[in-house]
């Protein structure tokens, strides 16, 4: 039984109000193809790109006309979910001149691994040394699993199942949970520290608070220890920027990985599939050459 656009949507958890914004855009879109005799099953990129030309000429703002293209986005997508199109043409259309998060000099999967294994953990000070290995664990889960600061202050002791070679990252206000794998040789790592060096830590910090956590501290001081790690790292590697430059890699890797955005929606923990969009990186590095030759607007 064929569903409605509308329950496509209530099925991919969108709130109320979004579902009814998306449904009049759609409608927009919908009358206008009426007009111009296209069906939506069949029009293309190019007579897509029509539309928005159509919305330029009465008067939209850049913003305003990205807002139509994400509602027209999910119906498309609603399109494929249903079996009426096999592809979703307004996949990646972006206004030029609206702002948009451009990703250069991402690293590779490669690059990333040889920031964990090249990471340094030994020292004469045992207290510098644990700090180091744990360090060294929460490099290990930027680089495979992409995790956020926030989600490094959520995570907690149950959440790391080393017998399932699993690390169920929690929710945040920003991002959905998801149970990723671990590499076989994060889980040695693993071990170690919660044997270990998780225990010292905590004693020799001399406090009963946050006890659950798995990485001690607060958001400030989480935030702190991510940013010695990622000073460490530029010191063997010039071309880290910060945390965020290691996640959008992790991203991008993922989408060359799998070429499945929902898969990766789901790895990155992001909310709305539009998020995932931005990481696309073939429609990124082909932006310019998309614009130039068939956008309308300058």
């Amino acid at each position: 039984m064929k569903t409605t656009f509308a329950s496509y949507l209530y099925d991919k958890k969108y709130s109320e109000h979004t579902i009814k914004v998306y449904l009049i855009k759609n409608d927009r879109f919908m009358a206008w193809l009426q007009e111009q005799g296209i069906k939506a099953a069949r029009i293309d990129y190019k007579r897509l790109l029509q539309y928005v030309k159509f919305l330029h000429t009465k008067k939209y703002k850049r913003a305003s006309i990205n807002g139509e293209l994400n509602a027209i986005k999910q119906y498309f997508d609603y399109l494929v979910n249903e079996s009426y199109r096999t592809d979703n043409p307004a996949k990646g259309l972006v206004v030029k001149g609206e702002q948009k998060k451009v990703l250069y000099n991402l690293l590779s999967s490669d690059i990333l691994e040889d920031l964990y294994y090249s990471y340094p953990t030994d020292h004469k000070n045992s207290f510098i040394q644990a700090s180091l290995q744990r360090d060294k664990v929460l490099l290990g889960f930027m680089v495979y699993q992409g995790i956020t600061a926030q989600e490094v202050c959520n995570l907690q002791e149950e959440h790391v199942v080393l017998m399932r070679g699993k690390i169920i990252i929690p929710s945040t206000r920003k991002s959905n949970s998801r149970e990723l794998e671990l590499k076989s040789w994060q889980v040695l790592e693993l071990q170690h520290y919660q044997q270990h060096v998780r225990a010292y830590l905590l004693n020799y910090s001399r406090t009963t608070q946050n006890e659950e956590q798995f990485f001690y501290g607060s958001k400030p001081q989480i935030n702190g220890i991510i940013t010695r790690i990622i000073k460490r790292v530029k010191k063997y590697n010039g071309e880290i920027r910060n945390h965020n430059h290691i996640r959008s890699s992790v991203i991008v890797n993922w989408m060359k990985q799998y070429d499945d955005l929902r898969k990766v929606q789901y790895l990155a923990g992001h909310k709305h599939i539009t998020s995932t969009e931005k990481y696309v990186q073939d429609d990124l590095e082909n932006l310019h050459e998309i614009v130039n030759n068939f956008h309308p607007l300058h």
